[in-house]
């Protein structure tokens, strides 16, 4: 299979707007409270260029992923550095507890947010599949299930399953139900060849069915109204946000094998992408940008998450002390370091996921 290193830099882009998109969540909900801001930045690293407006130096930098806002007093109110905040009346650390909830907590819901507006945009403008061929023919697998870290491709044909013919697209959901939780076989047909795969179906605990996690061949697109569009925006995020809680649930409890994708899955999607209409790219926008908000939305007593120190503020309030700054420079420590474990683990499982796609067969 060749691989499209474009999809390296287009995947780059769109990490950086959706972690603008963030960032701009903490400097407008600051901004709206009279809260100073320092700097707000696209991108890291050097400067390329700055320029000074209303008070904020905006920034731009050499690192193409995300960027950053600092806040006024942020630091010492959240960090707890014990320093002297010479300006409490334009600070963070001067705020009301349901006010600094307000300015953590914009980050992710204006990943939320842009989620809503993108599904919003592709229901109304770009276009939702509404017919499709019914042979059995691949066009999506979808990034994190069995179908994809199996290396199931657009184009790959089905032509069994468990020895059984599979000669229409419904065949195919025929016979993961019977066959369930169990590992099935898959005759697949690709550019003229024919090779097998071992793929175990994996549950969906919102539709209650064993799914494999791919999309059939879509023949056309089409738009909807207003009104409709407006129905995509608001159910396709709660679908999406409740089938992630309650199958993260699953996987702690062990009920299910989960399909976690950091950065090289990522690309491996993005590359995917690339070969598709834009409906699929804009809709891996809208599963990024969620992934964030949930993500960051994580209400774990640990900070470098938004809801971590949401949580701890709550916790502050209810114990009726501030932790000090020791205490919060441990569990800057521990949360750092759990997520170090997360980044490698994922990372560990993308590598082998990399490999059973481009050489398992």
């Amino acid at each position: 299979m060749q691989f499209d290193f474009n999809a390296i830099w287009q995947l780059l882009l769109l990490l950086s707007v959706l972690v603008v998109v963030h960032e701009y969540g903490h400097f407008a909900a600051a901004r709206a409270f009279g809260v100073k801001v320092h700097e707000f930045s696209v991108g890291f690293g050097p400067l390329i260029g700055k320029f000074n407006w209303k008070g904020v130096q905006y920034s731009f930098r050499w690192i193409l992923l995300g960027g950053f806002c600092k806040i006024a007093g942020m630091d010492i109110a959240l960090e707890g550095s014990g320093e002297k905040d010479p300006d409490p009346e334009h600070s963070f650390a001067g705020l009301s507890l349901w006010k600094k909830v307000v300015v953590i907590g914009a980050g992710p819901v204006f990943n939320l947010l842009l989620a809503v507006v993108l599904m919003f945009v592709i229901a109304a403008f770009v276009g939702v599949p509404s017919s499709g061929t019914n042979m059995p023919i691949i066009e999506q697998a979808t990034p994190g299930t069995p179908a994809f870290e199996a290396g199931l491709q657009p184009g790959d044909r089905i032509t069994a399953i468990n020895g059984q013919p599979v000669k229409e697209w419904m065949d195919i959901s025929r016979l993961i139900k019977e066959s369930g939780a169990e590992e099935s076989v898959f005759q697949i047909e690709r550019q003229g060849k024919t090779i097998v795969k071992k793929i175990t179906p994996m549950y969906n605990p919102v539709e209650k069915k064993y799914m494999l996690g791919i999309i059939g061949v879509t023949t056309e697109y089409k738009t909807v109204s207003v009104l409709e569009a407006a129905k995509y925006a608001v159910t396709y995020p709660w679908f999406f946000t409740k089938s992630m809680v309650m199958g993260v649930g699953m996987m702690i409890r062990g009920e299910i094998k989960g399909g976690g994708m950091g950065p090289i899955g990522m690309v491996a999607a993005m590359e995917q992408y690339t070969r598709l209409p834009i409906y699929h790219t804009l809709m891996f926008a809208v599963f990024i940008s969620l992934s964030l908000f949930i993500f960051n939305m994580l209400p774990l007593p640990l900070p470098l998450l938004d809801g971590g120190w949401i949580t701890i503020l709550l916790l502050e309030r209810l114990i009726r002390r501030e932790f000090n700054a020791e205490q919060k420079a441990v569990a800057q420590f521990v949360g750092l370091m759990l997520i170090a474990f997360l980044f490698i683990v994922v990372t560990y499982g993308d590598i082998l996921t990399t490999i059973r796609r481009f050489f398992g067969g």
